[in-house]
C-alpha cells in the first residue's frame, strides 16, 4: 500500500468517526437533569404512622421517591417505596450501588419499628416492583434483592 492510499484510509476513518460520533449524539435520549433537587421540589408523599413517619422521611430525602407508604400492625411493618420517573432510572443504572444504601435504610426503619419484621418493596415510576428489602426480627442486618 502507497503512502498516498495510506493517508487517504487514515482520513477516511477519522471522519467516518466523527461521522458516528455526530450520529450518535443526534440518536441520543435527551440528557435528564438531576435527580434530587427537582424531586424534592415536587416532594415525596409520606404515608406512615409515628414513629415510622421519621423513617419513610428517610427514604424521600434522596429525592429518588414520589411516595413512601408504610402500614404497621403488632408483629410486621410494610412500606412500599415508588421512585419518581428519573428515580427509576437512576435504579436501573445503578441498582448495584444504590443497593446497599437501601439495606441501610432498611435497618434504621426496623429500629423505628419497635421489634417488628420489615418488609419494603421498591416500585419504578409505573408502580411495578422491581426490588424489595426485608429484616426479621432474628436478622442480624436487612436483606435487599433486585428484580
Amino acid at each position: 500500500m502507497t503512502t498516498t492510499a495510506q493517508a487517504a484510509l487514515g482520513a477516511a476513518l477519522v471522519l467516518a468517526a466523527v461521522g458516528l460520533a455526530v450520529l450518535g449524539e443526534h440518536l441520543a435520549p435527551p440528557v435528564q437533569g438531576p435527580v434530587g433537587r427537582d424531586a424534592r421540589k415536587k416532594g415525596c408523599s409520606i404515608e406512615a404512622p409515628q414513629p415510622l413517619t421519621e423513617a419513610a422521611k428517610r427514604w424521600c430525602a434522596s429525592g429518588l421517591f414520589v411516595r413512601a407508604a408504610a402500614r404497621a400492625d403488632d408483629k410486621n411493618v410494610i412500606a412500599v417505596m415508588q421512585f419518581t420517573p428519573n428515580g427509576a432510572q437512576t435504579w436501573e443504572l445503578q441498582s448495584g450501588l444504590l443497593i446497599g444504601e437501601f439495606r441501610n435504610l432498611t435497618d434504621q426503619m426496623a429500629a423505628d419499628a419497635g421489634g417488628r419484621e420489615i418488609g419494603v418493596d421498591l416500585h419504578d415510576a409505573a408502580d411495578r416492583r422491581v426490588g424489595a428489602c426485608a429484616r426479621t426480627r432474628a436478622d442480624a442486618a436487612a436483606t435487599c434483592t433486585t428484580r
